[in-house]
């Protein structure tokens, strides 16, 4: 596999969830930073789910209509026969999708992010050392809170740091 890291504008977008358990709960919290335009669909959903108000929550059994009109969607279910059908019905319908924890399935891998302000950082291992991915990005957000790493400079300082490099 070898999935090119690249962000994708999701302004306009709702991010699709099929699935209310725990996998969901843990996408849904790296998601927040970045939008509170996400849709769960379940037949059950668990109680930090329901606890975010801004999540569009649909409890019923997943269909493969239920896909329309969104970008990107997240297969999020124990059953992985379901998942297999999210991603295979996704194709369909020109969605790109994430079947959780199996990145050979998947369309995208979400990286490891460390974020402050409208700095992002992402860490990918193409889906096959989550680990090493985290740590990166664990040494990464350490540099910067210790202030190694300066987030906070202006667009001229950057660009002034940047030319003197090159």
């Amino acid at each position: 596999m070898n999935f090119l890291p690249i962000n994708i504008n999701i302004e306009d977008e709702t991010i699709l969830i099929i699935g209310g358990g725990k996998v969901a709960i843990h996408k849904i919290e790296s998601l927040e930073r970045f939008t509170q335009k996400i849709k769960v669909i379940a037949k059950e959903v668990v109680p930090e789910i329901r606890d975010r108000s801004f999540i569009e929550i649909v409890e019923k059994p997943y269909e493969s209509d239920d896909l329309n009109g969104h970008l990107l969607v997240y297969a999020a279910t124990n059953d992985t026969v379901l998942n297999t059908q999210i991603r295979n019905d996704g194709h369909q319908r020109r969605c790109i999708v994430n079947v959780v924890d199996k990145p050979e399935n998947c369309d995208f891998v979400s990286p490891a992010i460390y974020k402050q302000d409208k700095i992002s950082v992402a860490v990918g291992s193409n889906g096959e050392n989550v680990f090493a991915a985290i740590h990166w990005r664990n040494q990464i957000r350490d540099l910067a809170e210790k202030g190694i790493i300066r987030t906070t400079k202006s667009k001229d300082e950057y660009r002034d740091e940047f030319n003197a490099v090159i």
